[in-house]
Order: structure tokens, then C-alpha cells, then sequence
């Protein structure tokens, strides 16, 4: 997994974290069901989740601000002063 291309450059540390993190929770769910203790088992299950639900919340990140840059770079290639645009819309906001 390449997590240059699915997150931020500022986010690589961050991400790294979380896949070791959703690592060790399935290593724990697979564990607690061999040993037959499905509680503990569910409650690693809840922590992968929000691992993962965390993960998928810098991919995201990442694509806004990839979808951002390309309309940036479509409307500066039709002739529009993009900086222009973001000022007017962060004066507003």
C-alpha cells in the first residue's frame, strides 16, 4: 500500500498509525475468537472499526484536496484567477 497516494504528505505518520493499528485489532479479533471469547473478540472488532473509520477519514481528506486542485487547475486553464475566487469565498465565509 503506497499511502504517498491515498493521504496528505502530512498525514503519512498519522495514517502509518492507524494501519498498525487496524493490523493489531484483526491480529486481537483473530486471537480472542480462537480462544472463544467473542466479547473481547466484538470489542476489537469496534476498535478496527474506528481505526478504519479514521484511515478512511484522511483518504478522503486527500481526495477533497486532490478534486479541489484539479478544478483549480481546469478553471485556471478557462481563464479564471483562481486566487482570486478563493479569497472572495474565505472573505464571505
Amino acid at each position: 500500500m503506497n499511502l504517498h497516494n491515498l493521504v496528505l504528505s502530512q498525514d503519512i505518520s498519522q495514517a502509518t498509525n492507524l494501519i498498525e493499528c487496524c493490523l493489531s485489532c484483526l491480529n486481537r479479533v483473530r486471537m480472542e475468537f480462537q480462544r472463544g471469547n467473542l466479547d473481547e473478540c466484538e470489542r476489537w472488532l469496534k476498535e478496527f472499526d474506528r481505526c478504519k473509520r479514521d484511515l478512511d477519514g484522511l483518504m478522503t481528506k486527500k481526495q477533497v484536496k486532490d478534486k479541489m486542485e484539479r478544478l483549480a487547475k481546469d478553471l485556471t486553464e478557462r481563464g479564471y484567477n483562481v486566487e482570486i475566487i478563493s479569497w472572495k469565498a474565505r472573505k464571505n465565509s
